[in-house]
């Protein structure tokens, strides 16, 4: 089974683009994940056992407005710290998903949209590796599932969750998802932390211009052996978008491969 644990970034007035993103992985990964991050907090914070919970947010707050015990770092500490922890999801065999929705561009609930867009997304992922089941017997089908973290939108996501599983979706059928998405708490597993820093990331690239953490993370977007981005979908008014998402469904429309 692969795990696809989602969080969000933009919900505030001010963002122009409300972003949906984490991370997938296969079921016996997560223990990896979690003891590279487990390694980071030692390496930060040698005398405290109890685990913290990582929030991008937090590690970027000015000075004053900085959590304890974040608070205790330098700048240059808290920036190489937000980089490790992107190393981690750039190092291990995870796969990364984002939708990115101009605000502007829809009246639709952009969280609903882009739920429904990473839904479809996930399950062509798995489609596309069970399909690869045929002509390489070592592998096996796998099953998906969604862990989201904890959000106002719980009852929501899970009336189309349950409609998605066995379903459809506005563009075609959902075949791989074994059960209604599972909402989580951040604080208690470190995949959705995970996932909140790709979704920061993702948001410092499309609403403010900042890109160095997302180029860390870019080539973990799911893609196809053609290199055509799947992972990541930018929903926008700007037609000559020159982001990575919108080149290659350009590209994937001039060569005919456009779903």
């Amino acid at each position: 089974m692969y795990i696809l644990y989602l969080d969000e970034s933009g919900a505030h007035n001010e963002a122009t683009h409300f972003i949906l993103a984490g991370l997938a992985i296969f079921e016996r990964e997560a223990y990896f994940f979690t003891q590279d991050v487990e390694a980071i907090q030692h390496r930060y914070f040698p005398t405290i056992s109890e685990p913290l919970e990582f929030h991008a947010s937090q590690l970027r707050a000015p000075v004053g407005k900085i959590p304890a015990p974040f608070d205790t770092l330098s700048v240059e500490q808290r920036r190489q710290l937000i980089t490790d922890l992107y190393q981690v999801m750039r190092a291990h065999r995870g796969v990364l998903f984002g939708v990115v929705i101009e605000k502007a561009w829809t009246h639709e609930d952009p969280y609903e949209r882009a739920f429904e867009e990473l839904t479809n997304r996930f399950d062509l992922f798995l489609q596309r590796h069970n399909i690869q089941i045929a002509t390489n017997p070592e592998r096996e089908e796998q099953r998906g599932l969604i862990v989201v973290a904890e959000s106002s939108y719980r009852d929501r996501l899970q009336i189309l969750g349950r409609r998605f599983r066995g379903g459809t979706t506005r563009w075609r059928q959902v075949r791989t998802l074994a059960d209604v998405p599972f909402f989580v708490p951040a604080s208690n597993t470190r995949l959705l932390q995970l996932a909140d820093f790709c979704a920061n990331a993702i948001h410092g690239r499309y609403n403010g211009g900042y890109t160095r953490d997302f180029d860390i993370i870019a080539p973990k977007f799911d893609r196809d052996t053609t290199g055509r981005i799947h992972g990541l979908n930018h929903l926008t008014r700007d037609q000559d978008c020159q982001c990575p998402a919108c080149l290659s469904r350009r590209q994937a429309r001039i060569i005919g491969q456009i779903e």
